[in-house]
């Protein structure tokens, strides 16, 4: 059972709503198969619970094909034991969760993102995972980003993935270019391609969520591939937005504005009019999340040869390139939870999260690289290379950063790609907002 509190509209999506809308989904199988044939001999819930178990996630995980599935399979697996899923608005989601525990409302599985985690995790309102017998089972980088304070506070599900480079390999090979492996090899990449009215990069950058994904790639070279050490220090008073490696970061942004390394209008480019752009070769490389990759083959689009890179070396010294990422979702258990219900909510998790739900996960809703070690991609060549390189992918610093100062990033890298104010005039707007957070209370928990 589904219910739905129906959101108030809104002309954009979160970089990570967007994310979950885009997955997509086409097969159905019946229930009764579904459950015998990919869960033969689960084990059932501890038969002292019997009765409903209550799910609460953010409207946005509706596109999601598997969970309504994986959800009655577990019911056939389980007689007793009936689900119902609680979906609130992604924008409404905090109030409203908050409203619910307040009214003691039954709460006994959470599916949130890398966000709302920290914020429950180092609030005391979750559950440790520390000694979950089945955690053992995910990839280390999708495990990472969901151990706050030295405690794991949750398991993911489906995929983990997040932002390369996709190339047209068509376009590269037209014009007898190489792939480019330090800023200067691109900007004469880009002189070669203007030459044949051909830009370097597409973005949808009307959409001001996806900006900050720049800065998080360029802050892992300037920082020293350490780009979650140095956003510790820094909203923990050890460091500052002002810092070098920060200002170089937000300018190296700013220089691929400098040098035209944007299609013309990219400030008017929503999501579809950028891929637009990518899969009609009018640019050769666009920066975003893997979900479009099955997307651009299933298209068979004319003179596109899908392929995908890192970002060249920018800083002239040793670092490897690092791509911004995180599992799609992760599910955790309140601890308010009523203990009685502990032991079926937890079997529900490891029916959820096992290695033939995962891949069931993966097969209906897409996603580059499935958490679970034992799951294979999905057969798209990019995300079996994207496999290979798991392991360069850093979480999204957004998951870290308190809101306001996400949104501080969003304007100030959209005004100052569009040249009205200079990277040590942003960061110093960024270290005011966060000078006032910290005046106002906030703190930061490791």
């Amino acid at each position: 059972m589904y219910h739905q509190v129906p959101p108030q509209s809104r002309p954009n999506y979160s970089r990570r709503e967007f994310i979950r809308r885009s997955a997509g989904a086409t097969a159905f199988l019946s229930v009764a198969a579904f459950a015998s044939k990919q869960f033969p001999g689960r084990a059932l819930a501890d038969e002292s619970y019997t009765g409903d178990l209550v799910l609460v996630s953010q409207l946005g995980a509706t596109p999601d094909k598997a969970l309504p599935k994986l959800l009655e399979a577990f019911k056939a697996s389980n007689p007793g034991l009936n689900t119902k899923t609680v979906l609130y608005p992604e924008e409404k989601f905090v109030a409203l969760y908050t409203a619910a525990q307040a009214a003691g409302e039954q709460i006994d599985v959470l599916m949130l993102n890398g966000q709302d985690l920290r914020r429950y995790a180092t609030s005391g309102s979750l559950i440790p995972f520390d000694d979950v017998p089945f955690k053992n089972r995910f990839i280390p980088e999708a495990l990472g980003p969901f151990t706050v304070s030295g405690h794991l506070w949750g398991v993911p599900s489906g995929a983990a993935g997040g932002f390369p480079i996709y190339v047209n390999m068509a376009l590269i090979k037209k014009y007898q270019l190489s792939l480019p492996k330090t800023y200067d090899e691109l900007k004469e990449v880009a002189k070669v391609l203007d030459q044949h009215d051909v830009k370097s990069f597409t973005h949808p950058g009307k959409v001001i969520y996806m900006w900050p994904v720049w800065f998080f790639t360029t802050f892992a070279q300037t920082s020293g591939n350490k780009p979650l050490e140095r956003t510790a220090e820094i909203l923990t008073g050890k460091g500052k937005f002002t810092d070098p490696d920060v200002v170089q970061g937000i300018d190296l942004v700013f220089q691929f504005s400098r040098d035209k390394l944007f299609t013309p209008g990219v400030f008017s480019l929503d999501f579809p009019n950028a891929l637009s752009e990518f899969m009609t070769g009018k640019c050769a490389f666009y920066l975003f999340h893997d979900s479009v990759a099955k997307q651009i083959m299933e298209a068979n689009a004319a003179n596109m040869e899908l392929d995908m890179m890192l970002m060249p070396n920018l800083v002239g010294k040793p670092v490897e390139s690092q791509y911004p990422g995180g599992p799609g979702t992760v599910l955790s258990i309140p601890s308010k939870i009523d203990p009685k219900r502990k032991d079926a909510a937890l079997k529900l998790i490891d029916f959820i999260t096992s290695d033939s739900s995962d891949a069931e996960g993966v097969k209906l809703n897409g996603g580059a690289v499935p958490v679970n070690a034992n799951v294979q991609p999905v057969d798209v060549p990019v995300y079996s290379k994207e496999k290979d390189i798991i392991h360069q992918m850093v979480t999204y610093l957004d998951w870290f950063w308190p809101p306001e100062i996400t949104r501080a990033f969003q304007e100030g890298l959209q005004a100052g790609l569009a040249g009205r104010i200079k990277a040590e005039e942003m960061a110093k707007n960024v270290q005011t907002t966060f000078d006032r957070l910290v005046s106002n209370g906030y703190t930061f928990k490791t």
